[in-house]
């Protein structure tokens, strides 16, 4: 009995122990980890590969219209007349025919028909096709330079997110240090009370500046979550999985060019401007297209085939009359009843050249037309205005950089330097030659140089990211 409750209190221990709904261990990742995760996982750039294959699908279908059509053909039919006129005609399905009846005679005529060919069409001339074809092409070398910026976007994004959680992540340190120094302070503001050597109100002044550095930290500690769920969804990760940066927050190596030769390595060969440029060759294509509409179209027609025909003539009735007989006055003749059938079968083939000139389609083509040369235009400023988004981003990106760097020295120091003067702070203070006001503001300086140092190498590092997006220099 005595076993039995200990392996009960044993089972019921270890089921305890274990969790109800076990999340999943979080991911630890460095920034080319996630680059090669994200890379592959990256939604957008999927998105493009998918019109990429949409624009060489309509090179294809523009293609097509270079190449002859072949067709089967058939047709069949079955028809059954009744009739005492000795001419039928206008039948779709037998055509015309010739009885010979009489007056009173009557027929029931069915006729069978089948027929069976190929029919190839070939345009041989046509003005359309070949711009329809260059602007496919274009929209297709559009599609491939918008995967190739779109790598670039991507790229970029998952940079910035890394290096967001990145700062998240070493930013909590440095309230947590803060929450140390003051909760420090706080027990010698107590201490300093207790014994009759300090005021009230240096123990209310730290409790505060205790609570403030609570509310950073739980403030630092959402943005880091924040920044790990905007990361976790550029890799495509599912909801529960959490994700943490497994490389510190350190300064990346200064970017290469100068500001110059960064403006021209990011104009030259730029996907993105390239995409621009091959939807103003497209719309270029677009107007030669639509003026082709009114101009002559040449086709060829090839066909060829056989058919068989079977007429049936189950009921052929013939009669007669003929009155004015002296003796009998009217006499009636006998009436015939006869049956007949006819079957046969024919080949054909032939060659058609067709000609079409359009005179006036209601102004289409030059609506067309002109729309297309509007698009052509807009193209073209859009192509300007592109251009100049990049020189501002180049230089915003490279100045930024340039100044991250004079900012990670000089936070440097002044960490350094406001380390000292809490030191010396705390010591003054305890000694009474110095107000709580002085600790107050040395502990509230080497904070705000701690978070500029990380914010500094962070800059440093997403403007050199940037560098890398525009330029496609890595």
């Amino acid at each position: 009995m005595l076993r039995r409750r200990v392996l009960a209190s044993l089972l019921m221990a270890a089921s305890t122990c274990l969790p109800a709904n076990a999340e999943p261990q979080p991911l630890g990742l460095s920034l080319d980890q996630a680059l090669e995760r994200g890379m592959d996982a990256s939604l957008a750039l999927q998105q493009s590969e998918a019109e990429k294959e949409a624009a060489t699908a309509g090179v294809g279908l523009s293609r097509s219209l270079f190449l002859p059509k072949l067709d089967v053909v058939g047709l069949g039919s079955w028809a059954q007349v009744g009739s005492s006129v000795g001419f039928i005609s206008n039948l779709p399905t037998i055509g015309d025919l010739n009885l010979d009846l009489g007056s009173d005679g009557y027929a029931v005529i069915q006729n069978s028909f089948g027929n069976l060919g190929l029919a190839l069409t070939y345009p041989l001339i046509d003005f359309e096709r070949g711009p329809l074809l260059s602007a496919a092409k274009a929209l297709d070398q559009a599609a491939a330079a918008r995967i190739a910026e779109q790598r670039r976007q991507s790229r970029f994004a998952i940079t910035n997110a890394y290096l967001n959680l990145q700062l998240s992540d070493a930013l909590i340190p440095v309230w947590q240090r803060s929450i140390a120094l003051s909760g420090e302070l706080l027990k010698d503001a107590e201490a300093l009370r207790d014994g009759g050597l300090g005021a009230r109100i240096d123990v209310f002044r730290a409790r505060a500046l205790l609570a403030t550095d609570q509310r950073g930290l739980s403030a630092a500690r959402s943005a880091r979550a924040i920044a790990a769920s905007a990361l976790a969804r550029l890799l495509n990760l599912p909801a529960d999985q959490r994700v943490e940066a497994s490389d510190p927050l350190l300064a990346q190596s200064p970017w290469p060019l100068q500001l110059q030769a960064s403006i021209e390595a990011a104009t030259r060969n730029r996907p993105a401007l390239e995409v621009i440029a091959q939807a103003q060759a497209a719309a270029e294509a677009k107007v030669q297209a639509a003026q082709g509409t009114m101009l002559p179209r040449v086709g060829l027609l090839l066909g060829g085939g056989i058919s068989g025909d079977n007429l049936n003539v189950p009921v052929l009735n013939s009669g007669g009359r003929v009155s004015n007989v002296p003796v009998a006055g009217e006499l009636e003749l006998p009436t015939l009843n006869s049956s007949g059938n006819a079957s046969g079968s024919f080949y054909d083939y032939g060659v058609l050249l067709t000609l079409r000139q359009p005179l006036f389609d209601g102004g289409l083509s030059a609506q067309s037309a002109a729309l297309a040369r509007s698009q052509v235009d807009q193209q073209r400023l859009l192509l300007e205005q592109r251009k100049q988004t990049i020189i501002q981003a180049v230089e915003t990106f490279w100045h930024t950089h340039r100044s991250a760097k004079a900012a990670m020295v000089s936070s440097r120091e002044a960490v350094i330097a406001t380390e000292e003067a809490v030191r010396d702070a705390q010591l003054r203070y305890r000694a009474g030659i110095a107000p709580v006001t002085e600790l107050l503001l040395a502990q509230r300086d080497l904070q705000a140089a701690r978070s500029a140092e990380a914010t500094a190498i962070q800059q440093w590092n997403l403007s050199r990211a940037g560098l890398e997006l525009e330029t496609g220099r890595q």
